[in-house]
């Protein structure tokens, strides 16, 4: 007795129960979205059905001619003999953990801000230092000077609005 093959469902659904032969890429995806979910994306599909064409050619179920997107697949004697089965996908049992956002990135992308706003606040006390000292350099630090205030502007303004989000977000939890 033959041992069965398991096979995915959409590749079932098409190979089998369809009986695609001669397709292309496309072709099968095209053919994939008709019958499955409406709203995955094509290109997402397309790379999963190629994944299940490699692993077929592979173990010489399918062959192919042609090159790009002239390439064609064909069935094979083997497959044809194959005694296949549908793969079941299991579902899991559990019920539904709601699980909780981490917003851990949110203190370590403030903290990044906070550090390069320091840095930058640092280049303006050396700039205004720097005209002090040297002020027929008035001229060529202006610019510099002002772009490091808009950056320390640009900075600040990102500081706020994450310490402000990560407040809300401890509130919000501290009234659970």
């Amino acid at each position: 007795m033959k041992r069965s093959t398991k096979i995915s469902a959409i590749m079932h659904k098409l190979l089998i129960e369809k009986g695609m032969d001669s397709f292309s890429v496309i072709e099968l995806r095209d053919a994939s979205l008709s019958i499955g979910d409406p709203r995955m994306e094509p290109n997402e599909a397309r790379k999963i059905l190629y994944r299940q064409i490699l692993r077929f050619v592979g173990n010489g179920w399918l062959e192919s001619e042609g090159e790009g997107r002239d390439k064609r697949y064909f069935q094979t004697d083997l497959f044809r003999s194959l005694n296949v089965t549908l793969k079941v996908e299991r579902k899991s049992t559990s019920s539904p953990v709601k699980s909780t956002p981490d917003y851990s990135i949110l203190r370590h992308e403030r903290n990044q801000y906070k550090a390069e706003l320091e840095i930058v606040l640092g280049e303006i006390d050396e700039y205004q230092s720097l005209y002090r000292r040297f002020p027929e350099l008035e001229q060529r630090l202006n610019p510099m000077l002002q772009q490091a205030r808009d950056r320390s502007a640009h900075l600040f303004g990102k500081v706020n609005v994450l310490t402000n989000v990560i407040n809300n977000i401890s509130s919000d939890v501290a009234e659970c």
